[in-house]
């Protein structure tokens, strides 16, 4: 991702290191910066963000590259106009002590000699579809050895008018939202279940909270049998649980992390005694740092909410702040349990040639509920590996109008076995439109499929008449959430389509579609990530933002949901300086502090980049809680 520095591009650094040569770049006078770089400037500001730049090492050479050349030409016209390099080390930027920057206007570290546009032919390269590269410079050997980043400057007639920090974001296009196929019910869509449905799930999530007692760690069968009971799980069989245990943050953090591991195993052992199938389990603890910092805040305790973790505990453990603070803390203290269930059918029990002898026998019947039932049951035991997938060959369905349910959902199962045989699926489906001219879910599968092939350029396909087919589900009885949930897809293909044809205009509209109507759809976390990834290859990085930001500071966030919203708005010290901020960080470093201290670790090798340790709370944060 690039990184705009200042408007002028001219930045007067804090130093404390000594001065170097500047081989005669000059760091023009805000007052004539308009007459030597605006030109430079405009290229900029006005660069498309399919256009990247930035810097390639072969060996220890640098090539400065830019993927179109015609942006390149507008950048360096006259023999002076030029770029530099300069290298900074994370050694500059110790913990506890000042950061050691140099001591020049134009410059943070090592500057090495600049290359003028008189010299780029000396190395030039030139790439097939337009990309050119120039040669920048040689990597001093000490470098090798130590973390480090380049910095680009951009030079007109010798001044510096651009100055560029590089930072890495993740993005991402053709990221389609997830579709299923109708059969009974819409497959992997737990929010847009068909109210017709006429069998029940076989599988299912539930979610749900258990505050924890203070002090008690130990939870029995009798403490969980009023919670297993009324979630009505007699009918189902738990085969995962996901539990995350949150202490209050008082006391230490060694003693808080071995009682919530009591609990949580506690939990599970409860949840287990109802059952004889064995449950797998996860189980994470920390402590409840994201909720603390909200709720002093909201209870007059705003300076305590800007205190270091250590300053916090000592003012709760030291000063009887936490007798103050009990009616917030008890509220802190609790499991987040995800229970994955499967259907205890009354089929459950038989044996799989008696299954498929019951599936036949109900077809030649032509008892159709039982049929769909035991449908159902086969296809549950084939992803479970219970029956091999070709015993579906076995069964002849009639194709008839009777058994219109039946056909639809082995079409949708068997494209569901093997997604990357669209034409196979649209085949059956095209097929099943002329048994069932008029069903509409037999018209939603195909739009969906012909969606997932203009994805993958499969089948020639006319996006007009496409747009026209979606939109007329809804006239078929086709929810309309469903539909607006397909032309997003479609929008988001389309972006890409326009862009080929260099139509930007059709791009835009595309873009806005979807930025105007994701928010009415209940989308899961994945779908939001692919979206924010979707936009930030487009340069909103302010709508990216916006799809993730209200997620965020949730105690049982996503992970890679959080860990991007940090990428996008890390960079931006408006934010780290915000209380809310703080929160959402320390939400991170409780989630996967190896991955927080990842963020501060060199562009490229799997960091944003550590030149953001110039915050100060980025430092302190930093030092804290990874420099140990």
């Amino acid at each position: 991702m690039k990184q705009f520095l200042s408007a002028l591009c001219v930045i007067l650094f804090a130093f404390t290191g000594l001065s170097q040569p500047n081989y005669g770049i000059k760091a023009p006078a805000e007052s004539s910066i308009a007459q030597k770089c605006g030109e430079c400037l405009s290229v900029m500001q006005n660069l498309p963000p399919e256009v990247s730049f930035g810097f390639y090492l072969e060996g220890r050479k640098i090539y400065f590259m830019m993927t179109d050349k015609r942006y390149f030409d507008l950048l360096f016209k006259k023999g002076m106009d030029g770029i530099a390099v300069d290298i900074v080390t994370k050694s500059q930027f110790p913990c506890n002590e000042e950061n050691q920057l140099a001591n020049s206007p134009i410059n943070m570290g090592k500057l090495l000699e600049p290359v003028y546009f008189k010299d780029f032919k000396k190395e030039l390269l030139i790439g097939e579809n337009g990309q050119i590269g120039v040669f920048a410079g040689q990597l001093p050997e000490k470098y090798s050895s130590q973390d480090y980043e380049l910095n680009l400057l951009i030079l007109k007639n010798e001044n510096m008018c651009y100055y560029q920090i590089f930072s890495d974001l993740p993005r991402a296009r053709w990221g389609l939202l997830e579709m299923g196929l109708y059969r009974d019910s819409i497959l992997n869509s737990e929010s847009t279940i068909n109210s017709t449905e006429r069998v029940k799930r076989l599988n299912k999530t539930m979610r749900f909270v258990i505050p924890f007692e203070k002090g008690k760690s130990e939870y029995a069968p009798e403490d969980i049998k009023p919670l297993y009971d009324s979630l009505q799980l007699t009918d189902y069989t738990i085969t995962k649980t996901t539990v995350k245990a949150y202490s209050s943050v008082e006391g230490s953090l060694e003693g808080n992390m071995k009682l919530q591991n009591k609990r949580a195993e506690s939990l599970v052992k409860a949840l287990q005694s109802f059952q004889k199938g064995i449950i797998k389990t996860t189980i994470s603890s920390s402590e409840n740092w994201v909720e603390f910092l909200i709720d002093v805040n909201t209870a007059g305790y705003g300076n305590v909410a800007k205190m270091t973790k250590e300053e916090i505990k000592k003012e709760l453990n030291t000063k009887g702040l936490s007798k103050k603070l009990e009616p917030i803390l008890k509220n802190h203290r609790k499991a987040i349990v995800v229970l994955e269930l499967e259907k205890n059918t009354r089929f459950l029990s038989e044996k799989n040639a008696t299954i498929t002898a019951f599936y036949k026998n109900a077809i030649e019947n032509q008892s159709i509920d039982e049929a769909i039932e035991l449908q159902n049951e086969i296809f549950a035991r084939i992803r479970n590996n219970k029956i091999p997938g070709e015993a579906l060959k076995e069964f002849s369905i009639p194709k008839e109008v009777a058994y219109g349910t039946l056909l639809k959902n082995n079409a949708s199962f068997e494209f569901e076995q093997n997604e990357e045989d669209i034409y196979a699926a649209l085949v059956a489906f095209k097929e099943l439109e002329l048994l069932l001219p008029k069903d509409e879910q037999v018209n939603y599968n195909i739009c969906v499929l012909q969606i997932k092939s203009w994805v993958l350029g499969e089948l020639l396909i006319e996006p007009e008449q496409l747009l026209k087919d979606i939109k007329g589900l809804t006239r078929k009885g086709i929810n309309a959430k469903l539909v607006k949930y397909l032309l997003l897809n479609y929008h988001i293909i389309n972006s890409e389509y326009m862009m080929f044809k260099h139509d930007y205009t059709g791009k835009d509209v595309s873009l806005s579609y979807i930025y105007k109507n994701y928010k009415y759809l209940q989308l899961s976390n994945e779908n939001y990530l692919q979206l924010a990834r979707y936009f930030s290859s487009y340069g909103r990085y302010d709508w990216s933002e916006k799809v993730l930001k209200p997620h965020i500071r949730k105690i049982d966030v996503d992970e890679e949901l959080l860990f991007y919203y940090l990428n996008l708005t890390v960079i931006n010290p408006k934010n780290t300086n915000s209380a809310a901020y703080r929160t959402t960080m320390l939400n991170a470093i409780n989630l996967n502090q190896k991955r927080f201290c990842m963020l501060f670790e060199p562009f490229g090798k799997g960091g944003i980049n550590f030149q953001l340790l110039r915050d100060e709370y980025l430092k302190s944060t930093y030092c804290e809680n990874c420099n140990k």
